[in-house]
């Protein structure tokens, strides 16, 4: 009797787990889109100097580790939700 409620509750607890994951995975392409804008309010440096400022190839340097970072994380969500199994009847 005890052995079926845990695997009830092991159940209940694996699928509110993969619906956190699901929820997290609809909100990364915001979260990326916030991280992809960082650069425009950085200073210039031909506005400021070029001490101060940012240069192109920085922020282009920027926009590509955000970029291998997502995929990076989109994959390893895709892993766990195939792990839960959040969409499968």
């Amino acid at each position: 009797m005890s052995g079926k409620r845990d695997q009830t509750l092991k159940r209940v607890a694996n699928a509110a787990r993969g619906q956190r994951v699901k929820e997290s995975a609809l909100i990364l392409p915001f979260v990326g889109m916030i991280l992809f804008l960082f650069p425009i309010m950085w200073p210039r440096s031909s506005e400021v100097g070029a001490d101060a400022g940012t240069s192109t190839s920085t922020a282009l340097i920027y926009l590509f580790i955000v970029w291998a970072g997502l995929i990076c994380f989109t994959l390893g969500l895709a892993l766990v939700i195939k792990r839960f199994g959040v969409g499968r009847s």
